[in-house]
């Protein structure tokens, strides 16, 4: 074997060869490409995806803002709703046994419940309202003002009752629209349509209230109430003590005065001015207003010949006496020096039970002087 023999046996043959440099450095440049492009699609996704994530987080975040917001708003309408309901549990307690208590403890007792009342209306007012309820807290805040309005004109009706004034079962029974009727437009007005808009929200895990306690009650019906002020009118410490009684009559004159004296004839001397001042007396515990004060002369004549003159005494404080003149008695000429009489009357006042002291009747003999 010669030198050019072993050349030719270990040339490389053609499929043996390299491949050429350029085709090479194409391919190294493609993969390289479809390299980035694959890491751009991953980047794109990752992107996509947190933005996606972040997208949510705060829809989430939101709704729950939302949701908080709307379960803040009920609570507080939850907890209006619920102390005004426990103040007519009272008054329905009250009205069921007035008696129980006395006058002083039953009107402290409703000016209490109207204050409370009032402050329930104050705070339902300050409630931060969700965007889109605006007109149904308006009812709502309305509603409270209105039952505490009722509660004030129920105290100061049932103040007026127990002062025995014409106040009767039909003034008591008509301020009942006052409590009910809240209930009613809450109901109607603002429960419902809530409700359609926590639907229309998405909020489904928040309860609207309701509102119909004062809708099924009846501490203000026409039964509860005649029986409330049949038990005031029975019950001394409600209604007081009233009475008023006769002291004393006194003739005034031209000449003096003179006390009459009940059981004997009193000389009274004849005057063109003659008046009468009557004193009178509350012997009760309560204050008495527009007593009623009655004097009659009747002349010789008979019962038929009478001179009759009135006045009113506008406030006797209990325990207190108060006079009041009466006047306008012209004597005619022919009841001169001859023995006449003179019946007056005080009272009686509503309420009273012992009319037995209210008048007296006093002879008189009017002598010219």
């Amino acid at each position: 074997m010669d030198f050019f023999d072993d050349e030719t046996r270990h040339a490389p043959t053609d499929a043996e060869a390299p491949p050429p440099a350029r085709s090479t450095r194409r391919r190294s440049a493609g993969d390289r490409r479809r390299t980035r492009i694959q890491r751009l699609v991953i980047l794109a996704v990752i992107l996509f995806a947190a933005v996606l994530g972040i997208a949510l987080w705060a829809r989430s975040c939101q709704h729950s803002r939302k949701v908080g917001t709307y379960r803040t708003y009920f609570d507080g309408v939850t907890t209006a709703i619920a102390d005004s309901d426990k103040l007519g549990k009272q008054v329905a307690r009250i009205m069921e046994n007035p008696a129980k208590l006395s006058r002083k403890e039953l009107l402290d007792k409703l000016e209490q419940l109207r204050a409370k009342q009032d402050e329930i209306a104050v705070r339902a007012a300050a409630l931060e309202t969700p965007r889109g309820l605006e007109e149904e807290h308006a009812v709502f805040a309305t509603g409270m003002k209105v039952r505490a309005n009722g509660f004030a004109l129920l105290r100061t009706t049932m103040t007026e009752a127990l002062k025995n004034k014409k106040v009767g079962v039909k003034d008591i029974v008509a301020l009942n629209g006052y409590f009910s009727g809240p209930d009613a437009y809450y109901q109607e007005l603002a429960y419902l349509p809530a409700r359609e808009t926590l639907a229309a929200e998405g909020v489904a895990d928040v309860a609207v209230p309701t509102s119909t306690f004062f809708l099924t009650w009846r501490a203000l019906d026409t039964a509860t109430v005649t029986l409330a002020l049949e038990s005031i009118g029975k019950s001394a410490k409600l209604s007081g003590i009233h009475g008023v009684a006769l002291i004393d009559v006194t003739a005034q004159g031209s000449t003096g005065d003179l006390k009459l004296v009940r059981g004997k004839t009193n000389e009274v001397p004849a005057s063109p001015d003659l008046s009468f001042v009557v004193e009178v007396q509350n012997q009760g515990s309560v204050v008495e207003k527009n007593v009623p004060v009655v004097a009659k002369l009747i002349l010789p004549g008979g019962a038929g010949d009478s001179i009759s003159q009135q006045a009113v005494i506008a406030v006797i404080e209990a325990g207190k006496t108060q006079g009041i003149t009466i006047t306008g008695f012209a004597i005619p000429t022919e009841a001169l020096s001859k023995e006449i009489r003179l019946s007056v009357t005080a009272g009686p006042v509503p309420g009273e039970r012992v009319e037995t002291n209210n008048s007296a009747t006093y002879k008189l003999l009017l002598q010219l002087q």
